[in-house]
């Protein structure tokens, strides 16, 4: 490594002056030993783990091994608001997804109210009383995850003392709108812990999950991107995936600290779509978080086929941790031709985001609708005849109504707002509105996951029609943008997974493209 540079990880929440190094599936006395010899301080872990009682929890406590405790599962429980709910309702109907789970308690939070009701008759919460413990009601949207303040308030003062205890784990993966219940679920955390000695952790996967990260939600991002396919290494996108989060989360809260995670598995067995890291291709994604300033690195593996029991992983894993453990940080080599081409922010920790022009900042977005089998772009609903913002549509959840989302990037992950698992053959619509200081001709960046129809007023400029993922600027097609307001048109078709589009402007030698404004702006 000599072209090599010594980059100190950012120091946030360290642990005795020791950054973060940690892991995912950890979970027996064995498998604690191993991780504290390859220098890991910290692990994502239960009630085991943190019980000193435990032959678990003593070796945790044995090597100095600190837990961050999983509150994930009182967001994912498949129950959210059916239509949105005015300040005066006592009748509040739900949408239960398929493997739902209610809790006993009869107190629920909804961004800043509190509502106690009686019962819950076919799905609808019935003998509401609003505003309940002097709170004050008010509007909620549709969508929006439900909260049982109770269930994780019984749960925080259960494991809050234990001096095996970091933190707190409570998002992994977007859910849905989750964002009032991790606002609720992080005042609950700091109404025990006012000086935050003890972080919340989320995790966000994609630019789409950035859907439930601002202020109130955590402490400490947990960014992970997993670039080694079973055919291809994407080293590239970590780098510019982490630079597009981060610039998002910041525009937000300013110098929020994130912590790489890193592809430590092989998905093959399991079909995840990943395959087996290289002991090279795990060092190059730590430098490369560490490169983008990251404050810490834990290890992703799930309870098979991980570093635990293959030692081409565990190598590299115990090496680089040693190495920051000594010197409080990781020799990190030069990047890429290709990853300085795609950089949008400086190396390092920064603080607020560059600003980067040309592409489409936010989106009115109507979703979603159910596509009847064997059909896809062909089905036509009440947007494709006319954009009526003011419009409430019916939708296989509840109300579809226009809401405005933002992009990460110009990349819209519609998957994200929904539960993942329900958003089989649905078709979404997203509209911009633009002010161009001059007509010119364009280049625009697109890509779609999956069929995907773009027009400029109401000439079509791109059409999609296939299955695939998106893949920012995977299209270069060229255009010419009218002087004064246009209007952008978007309908994209989910078949099955993921779901999104990205969209931006550039320049004919593909530099961003300056002189638009779009409406809706950043939110």
């Amino acid at each position: 490594m000599s072209d090599a540079t010594h980059m100190l990880l950012h120091k946030a929440f360290q642990i005795g002056y020791v950054p973060i190094l940690g892991s995912y599936s950890v979970h027996t006395v064995e498998a604690i030993e191993k991780a504290a010899t390859m220098g890991m301080n910290t692990i994502i872990a239960g009630q085991a783990h943190i019980d000193l009682s435990t032959p678990e929890g003593k070796a945790c406590r044995r090597h100095g091994i600190r837990v961050l405790y999983p509150l994930e599962k009182f967001v994912y429980h498949g129950v959210s608001l059916r239509n949105q709910t005015s300040p005066e309702q006592t009748e509040i109907p739900l949408f239960l997804a398929p493997r739902h789970h209610l809790s006993g308690s009869q107190v629920i939070a909804l961004d800043d109210e509190l509502i106690r009701y009686e019962t819950l008759e076919d799905g609808v919460l019935v003998g509401c009383q609003r505003g309940w413990n002097g709170t004050t009601p008010a509007q909620h949207r549709e969508g929006t995850i439900l909260f049982w303040p109770g269930d994780c308030e019984q749960e925080v003062v259960r494991m809050k003392d234990s001096p095996n205890l970091l933190g707190w784990y409570v998002l992994d993966d977007s859910p849905g709108d989750a964002r009032s219940a991790l606002r609720a679920m992080y005042r609950i955390v700091r109404k025990y812990d006012p000086e935050i000695r003890q972080p919340v952790c989320a995790g966000y996967g994609d630019a789409g999950s950035v859907l439930n990260f601002g202020p109130g939600i955590c402490d400490i991002m947990m960014i992970y991107w997993y670039p080694v396919e079973p055919d291809r290494y994407m080293r590239e996108s970590t780098a510019e995936e982490v630079q597009w989060i981060l610039a998002k989360a910041r525009e937000r809260v300013p110098g929020v600290p994130f912590i790489g995670v890193f592809q430590s598995f092989d998905g093959r067995p399991i079909n995840s779509g990943q395959g087996l890291p290289t002991s090279e291709q795990v060092r190059e994604q730590m430098e490369d978080f560490v490169r983008e300033g990251a404050c810490g690195l834990i290890a992703f593996q799930s309870s098979k086929w991980g570093w635990i029991d293959t030692p081409e992983l565990e190598k590299p894993i115990g090496k680089a941790y040693r190495e920051i453990r000594q010197t409080s940080g990781l020799f990190v080599r030069p990047e890429t031709e290709a990853m300085a081409r795609r950089r949008t922010q400086p190396q390092g920790f920064w603080t607020t985001p560059n600003r980067v022009p040309g592409y489409v900042p936010a989106w009115r977005l109507a979703a979603p609708f159910d596509v009847p089998e064997g059909k896809t772009l062909d089905a036509m609903f009440p947007p494709d005849e006319a954009i009526d913002f003011d419009a409430v549509y019916g939708g296989p959840f509840g109300e579809i109504r226009w809401r405005t989302w933002d992009t990460v990037g110009g990349e819209m992950e519609i998957s994200n707002l929904f539960n993942r698992g329900l958003i089989v053959h649905k078709t979404a619509y997203a509209v911009s509105d633009v002010e161009n200081d001059r007509e010119r001709d364009a280049l625009m960046g697109v890509s779609s996951d999956d069929d995907c129809i773009v027009r400029i007023n109401d000439a079509e400029v791109y059409r999609y029609e296939g299955s695939g993922g998106v893949t920012r600027d995977k299209y270069k097609i060229k255009v010419r943008l009218p002087k004064g307001h246009f209007r952008l048109f978007v309908k994209c078709h989910n078949r099955l997974g993921g779901w999104g589009f990205s969209l931006r402007f550039m320049d004919l030698d593909e530099t961003p493209l300056e002189g638009l404004r779009f409406d809706p702006g950043r939110q």
